[in-house]
């Protein structure tokens, strides 16, 4: 126990090291391998827009910031992205904070990517989603949604190679190899986000995975 606690101080001592710029990492390389500083360095894209843009730029996608939207005190966007593909597979156009964008790429060149080939000996072209922005409070709650900032993305499922859409709604309780390469989605998700939602934690989740950037962390 006190390992652990020693641990954990040791993290919130680092990323308040971040903060006050005491320690200065090079801005994550997008396309390098996950190591034990992958989430010191992509917590600099959290606080520098313009640095995970260069990031998006350097693997080949468009990280042109869009302008500053301020909708209420609530609902704004700041440091967005039109994010239409990761590294192989395609999504919906969507506006989302450049911090979101860049994770989900790093997880869907680093785990759907293999696991599609390990489960289905093909890979995945598109990711599904119902989006990131929206205006609203938690369900059940009058606190604001992470959505309301867009800092939060809905994944609902994936299409592989061959056209096959595989969906958490339809798939997530089925046995199979299909059930298991989504619940090894969302085990990998679960390593670049704070929060991850999913059919396990409520009804509201049963048809996509929630991830977002906020202060609450979970993998559920």
């Amino acid at each position: 126990m006190k390992l652990l606690i020693f641990a954990v101080f040791l993290c919130v001592l680092g990323v308040l090291a971040l903060q006050l710029h005491v320690i200065k990492l090079a801005p994550q390389n997008l396309n390098a391998a996950p190591d034990w500083l992958t989430g010191y360095r992509l917590y600099s894209f959290d606080i520098d827009a313009q640095s995970c843009g260069a990031a998006l730029d350097a693997v080949g996608l468009d990280g042109t910031l869009e302008p500053d939207q301020v909708f209420s005190n609530s609902c704004q966007k700041q440091g967005t992205v039109l994010l239409t593909k990761l590294s192989k597979a395609h999504v919906k156009e969507e506006q989302t904070r450049c911090t979101i964008a860049a994770r989900l790429y790093m997880w869907e060149r680093n785990v759907v990517q293999p696991a599609a080939r390990k489960y289905f000996g093909q890979s995945v072209k598109e990711v599904t989603h119902f989006g990131s922005y929206n205006c609203r409070t938690i369900r059940g709650s009058h606190s604001m949604s992470e959505h309301s900032t867009a800092n939060a993305f809905d994944i609902s499922g994936v299409r592989l190679s061959d056209g096959k859409l595989i969906s958490i709604r339809n798939t997530w309780k089925v046995d199979g190899p299909e059930a298991e390469f989504l619940h090894e989605l969302r085990d990998g998700i679960c390593t670049y986000f704070n929060l991850t939602l999913g059919p396990d934690y409520n009804a509201d989740h049963v048809d996509h995975f929630h991830v977002d950037m906020g202060w609450v962390r979970g993998c559920h």
